[in-house]
């Protein structure tokens, strides 16, 4: 009891500092609890569901593909579904339990960082706008699916290296292992840890590191071979091949970008990389990157206005060292993720816009005009998304209800894919169908 007391003294002694995390927290997980009665009939969770049942070994995860057959090296997510398994089943809760809380955890690094960005004086501009993050087109895909874990893995990684870099004193240089480390740990989580070790090696050069810090260049040039060598070794000449559907010029849909020849590929290539890295700046496309409204015309209207606003905002005059490294990850992922365009490919890229703003030379001062009018913008930003992505919450939860008590579901979904195991569907049926 004395050290219940004991910390409870402590988090009233720092309550200015503690509730904003509170509050993160408890918004998170009050949004996106309804994810924990999604029934586990999504197509890509049942398959890697398949891939995990019958491992004995969670090992054999790091040296293969993450059982989708997609060329995809996701070893931490696979061991963590596997565990998952092992220990609740079929479950839907648990799973989606850890992307709720794998998000939530990626909003307070978020919030660590903006306020060190911002400083104490604008912690509630740096509540608002990690609010911004929490809720948004571009992030609610990985808190409510847990094939999208991996995303949350990077973005933990990503987000504890800006913060370490944000907490260096001027001169010093960040450590070699520290970089090492979460930029191997991030390329385990999925092909976009990419864009750690890229956001490394620029803000080494930046920061004049060519001549002071070889030994973490070196290191990080040596990661990025290494992981290419081995992703040759493990898939051979399928090593950078994911094909997805999407849609040229913003309005010619092809079903599979490997089906498109010479100029056509190259051109949906630099296409999405383009779109990638436009749509956090101006939100013109739908989920597959088709030029459309968001929805309705007013939803495309406030979307719209409100981005635009931010970036106006915080966009003017000389842009400052978080800034830039905001605009690098946003363009690092852009160029990772030249296959596709998709919502959820940009969750690092918003997280990059976030800091893009609260870096902003001109909200470094005491509250004001500025702070004001980008405080009011997020908030009315924030607001809208939770209406407009509650509501697509609501209706995924009675579309996956619907579809489990199908009479055809069983024998539609075995027949979908030969890798998804008829037993994890059986299990599924018997826990959810009532």
């Amino acid at each position: 009891m004395n050290k219940i007391g004991g910390l409870l003294e402590k988090l009233n002694d720092r309550k200015e500092r503690a509730i904003p995390y509170l509050a993160l927290a408890a918004l998170g997980y009050a949004f996106y609890n309804i994810a924990l009665r999604f029934v586990p009939v999504d197509f890509d969770d049942l398959v890697l569901l398949s891939s995990v049942k019958n491992v004995n070994n969670p090992l054999v995860f790091f040296t293969g593909d993450w059982g989708f057959g997609n060329y995809g090296y996701r070893p931490l997510h696979s061991l963590s579904l596997w565990l998952s398994y092992q220990l609740f089943g079929v479950s839907a809760g648990p799973a989606q339990l850890i992307n709720i809380l794998l998000h939530v955890a990626v909003m307070l690094l978020l919030y660590a960082l903006l306020v060190r960005l911002l400083s104490e004086k604008n912690w509630a501009l740096a509540f608002v706008l990690t609010c911004l993050g929490l809720i948004s087109l571009y992030t609610v895909s990985p808190p409510t699916w847990v094939s999208d874990r991996p995303t949350l893995f990077v973005a933990v990684c990503l987000l504890t290296l800006l913060n370490y870099l944000a907490y260096l004193k001027e001169g010093d240089q960040p450590k070699t292992w520290v970089l090492a480390l979460l930029s191997l740990l991030a390329l385990m989580s999925k092909e976009s840890g990419l864009v750690l070790p890229l956001v490394g090696l620029y803000y080494l050069v930046s920061a004049g590191g060519a001549k002071t810090a070889r030994m973490s260049l070196l290191a990080l040039v040596f990661i990025l071979v290494a992981y290419s060598l081995f992703r040759f070794a493990v898939f051979g000449s399928h090593a950078a091949t994911y094909t997805e559907s999407g849609y040229l010029l913003g309005k010619n849909f092809y079903a599979n970008l490997g089906e498109l020849q010479g100029f056509n590929r190259l051109a949906a290539y630099l296409e999405n990389i383009i779109k990638n890295i436009l749509a956090v700046f101006l939100p013109l496309f739908d989920g597959q990157g088709k030029l459309s409204l968001i929805g309705t015309r007013l939803n495309s209207l406030v979307v719209v206005a409100c981005t635009v606003l931010l970036w106006v905002l915080a966009g003017a005059g000389r842009l400052s060292r978080f800034q830039k490294l905001g605009l690098v990850v946003i363009l690092a992922n852009g160029l990772v993720h030249f296959q596709l365009f998709r919502y959820r490919t940009l969750y690092l890229a918003m997280l990059g816009f976030l800091i893009f703003v609260a870096a902003s030379p001109r909200l470094q001062e005491k509250p004001g005009i500025w702070v004001a009018a980008v405080l009011l913008t997020a908030a009315i930003f924030f607001m809208w998304n939770m209406h407009m992505i509650g509501e697509n919450l609501d209706f995924e939860l009675v579309e996956r209800v619907t579809q489990i008590r199908a009479a055809t579901f069983e024998q539609d979904i075995l027949a979908s894919s030969n890798r998804i195991d008829p037993g994890i569907v059986q299990e599924i049926i018997a826990k959810y169908r009532h």
